[in-house]
């Protein structure tokens, strides 16, 4: 009691400085060295104790009091990295110096925890931020070295979610999905562990080329839950576990191989992070992640009322385009409502010489842009700008550029990749994309490539030896396209990294929207939307429909989430055809704002093609639903459907595209009693659900 106690005096103290921020708030208890940073939903308490280890207390979510306590025995420091061999940690001691509440615009309203320490272990200072933003459960943080020295320093090993709670004599249940990795067929699939029944941690490896997204959830069994995530496109090893024996709920993520050389006067930074507090399922979780990107970390949609668009992209034709082509696609594209045309891989004379094959466009690139933009699209195309073909003209002149890893497990078309963070590359490759951008009339840019993190091992580069999964991230790819998108300002990115292969919270950040699975079936895409909208907004889960369109089945596979990519030979489309999907790109417009915006309910198991399958998207704000269910293609069923997040004591409107008919029920009937939805064949039924 006497913890709490302190607690709700910390809390009434930091209140009367809410105003000033807007909501958000930091305070700063002198007599204790203790801050508080917060906001309704969240608290967050740090303290530099009186032997100088600064430490976190307790996390507070606010909607429902419930308290994550940093345990006394355990304690847990947000800063966790060796610097020269020295651990930093929840036993280090620093002197402070300074410290300060911020008010912050940028990305959204908020405050801002800044503290400064010095260690004599140390040749330079520390830097920790954290952040709370307006109506958002969330803590971000990040953790800044600066090199005062006169001498380089090496960062060797760094955690970007060291964080401890006590279990409060709870059992836990961990929640992550997988992504999208073509040599093990993996496709999004969720993973759930009730990991207080067994011994050890539960591992995740996330990153570019690797296995998982860089999200989990936790929940205890009265489903109070945190949720944590970390932006860094690298890999990484992440785990959770609960130390039984000593009643510790402990979480981690390490950066993988690194080896950073800090020059002197330079500063290392720790990828941002978050953690988060919620109360409910698995959606609950995923929609409270989603607001939070929406708000505070993704790139912001291009057109607010239009997105995400219906798109047409070349691949159908594979690389086997040329003007005349191109140029029908165009016209047929635009005649079916298309807002963005795409061209796809096969323009160029070689991966890594981006000219037009002049055999192929003779004329160039730039009069193919005016006619789409003509025909009211935004032009994108298709670039691997890491890719390089071995008897391209740049890499014959600098060889020495090539990523080096000889244990690259797949290539890109047989081509060979740049190192993104040696810095002649690097300085090639932003100029090289910005006159490709510029010169052709670029709207959208499709960013492909085999792992954009590039593995690489010279000794010769300008990273240092071990370490390009760091520098390749930050130093490379990321540099590279925030350099590219400040020159090339309203161009659109997206991220078509082998499919989903690099599903991250550092990609929202650039990307306006992400593939999933590369080019797949009905089936296979449906899978991968229904495990990325558990951690990402819908407008991140982007398909590519091969599929002739020739039922709803179909073209709805590829509708729910978004853009809606058709990727076609349409110009040998009947008119029957044309028409059908002209339909299905009028119905995807009307209903693209309610599922972008939604919080998206997984109503049944992960599709698996023997069982209907169905997704719910619920517009919190006007109490309304699209449900999209999906049959057996062999023959007519009846699926019942359950949806969740009703009113119970309100009214509805029940509605069916395929089979019209309606009906009124209250939302206690409907989720309790369920939804029959008829299936005929080959078709996949829209169910809406309006409060009357």
């Amino acid at each position: 009691m006497a913890r709490l106690g302190v607690l709700l005096l910390l809390v009434a103290i930091t209140v009367s400085a809410s105003s000033e921020f807007d909501g958000t708030y930091g305070t700063f208890r002198e007599e204790d060295q203790t801050w508080l940073v917060g906001n309704p939903l969240i608290q967050v308490s740090f303290q530099v104790d009186d032997q100088g280890r600064f430490r976190y207390r307790w996390l507070t979510d606010g909607a429902s009091g419930r308290i994550w306590w940093a345990p006394d025995a355990y304690p847990s420091s947000p800063i966790n990295l060796t610097i020269d061999g020295i651990q930093l940690d929840e036993q280090t001691s620093y002197s402070i110096v300074s410290h300060s509440v911020v008010a912050i615009e940028e990305p959204s309203n908020g405050v801002r925890f800044v503290l400064r320490l010095a260690s004599p272990v140390i040749s330079g200072e520390i830097q920790f931020e954290a952040d709370v933003y307006e109506n958002q459960p969330f803590i971000r943080y990040r953790t800044n070295y600066l090199n005062t020295s006169s001498v380089e320093s090496f960062v060797t090993q760094a955690d970007m979610l060291a964080w401890k709670f006590q279990d409060g004599r709870e059992t836990y249940r961990d929640f992550f999905v997988g992504q999208w990795k073509y040599a093990r067929s993996a496709n999004f699939e969720p993973h759930e562990t009730i990991f207080s029944r067994q011994f050890g941690p539960v591992q995740m490896f996330s990153g570019a080329y690797a296995d998982h997204t860089a999200w989990r959830a936790v929940r205890d069994s009265r489903d109070f839950g945190l949720v944590a995530a970390w932006e860094f496109d690298g890999r990484a090893l992440a785990h959770v576990e609960h130390q039984r024996g000593t009643r510790i709920l402990k979480l981690d993520a390490q950066i993988n191989d690194l080896n950073h050389r800090v020059s002197p006067g330079e500063a290392f930074n720790v990828p941002d992070a978050f953690i988060g507090v919620f109360r409910g399922d698995w959606d609950e979780a995923g929609y409270r992640t989603q607001r939070f990107v929406e708000d505070v970390l993704a790139v912001p949609m291009p057109d607010d009322g239009n997105f995400p668009y219906v798109m047409f992209n070349t691949w159908g034709y594979g690389t086997a385009i040329d003007e005349a082509t191109v140029l029908l696609a165009a016209e047929r594209a635009a005649g079916l409502g298309a807002e963005v045309f795409v061209m796809d891989f096969g323009w160029a004379r070689k991966i890594g010489e981006w000219q037009p094959d002049p055999d192929k466009f003779p004329n160039g690139l730039r009069p193919i842009s005016d006619y789409v933009h003509s025909l009211g699209m935004k032009f994108g195309l298709h670039l691997p700008l890491l890719e390089v073909a071995a008897d391209a003209p740049i890499l014959l002149q600098h060889p020495d550029w090539e990523a080096s890893d000889p244990n690259r497990p797949r290539d890109y078309f047989g081509a060979k990749s740049f190192c993104p963070s040696h810095r002649p590359a690097r300085q090639w490759i932003i100029s090289e994309t910005i006159r490709v951008i510029r010169q052709y009339g670029v709207d959208w840019l499709t960013q492909d490539g085999e792992n954009m993190v590039k593995v690489c091992d010279s000794p010769n580069h300008s990273h240092a030896p071990g370490d390009s999964n760091y520098s390749n991230a930050v130093d490379g790819l990321d540099r590279i396209l925030s350099v590219v998108q400040f020159f090339t300002p309203g161009v659109v990115w997206e991220n078509c990294e082998d499919g989903g292969s690099m599903q991250t919270f550092k990609m929202v950040q650039r990307y306006v929207t992400s593939i999933l699975n590369d080019s797949d079936d009905a089936l296979t895409t449906r899978r991968a939307v229904y495990g990325a909208t558990y951690p990402f907004p819908p407008r991140y889960t982007n398909r590519y429909m091969m599929d002739e369109p020739d039922s709803t089945y179909h073209s709805r596979s590829y509708m729910f989430g978004g853009p809606f990519i058709i990727m076609n030979r349409i110009t040998r489309w009947s008119g029957e055809t044309t028409a059908f999907v002209k339909k299905e790109v009028a119905m995807y417009k009307a209903l693209r704002s309610l599922m972008r915006d939604a919080k998206i309910i997984h109503l049944m198991a992960q599709p698996d093609g023997v069982s209907p399958d169905a997704i719910q998207a619920l517009d919190l704000k006007a109490d309304r639903s699209v449900i999209f269910v999906y049959g057996h293609r062999e023959k007519s069923t009846v699926s019942f459907v359950q949806p969740r997040g009703l009113d119970p004591n309100a009214l509805y409107w029940v509605g069916f595209l395929e089979v019209p008919h309606s009906y009124l029920a209250t939302g206690a009937q409907l989720m309790q009693k369920s939804i029959p939805v008829i299936l005929p064949t080959s078709t996949t039924e829209v169910v809406s659900i309006v409060r009357r």
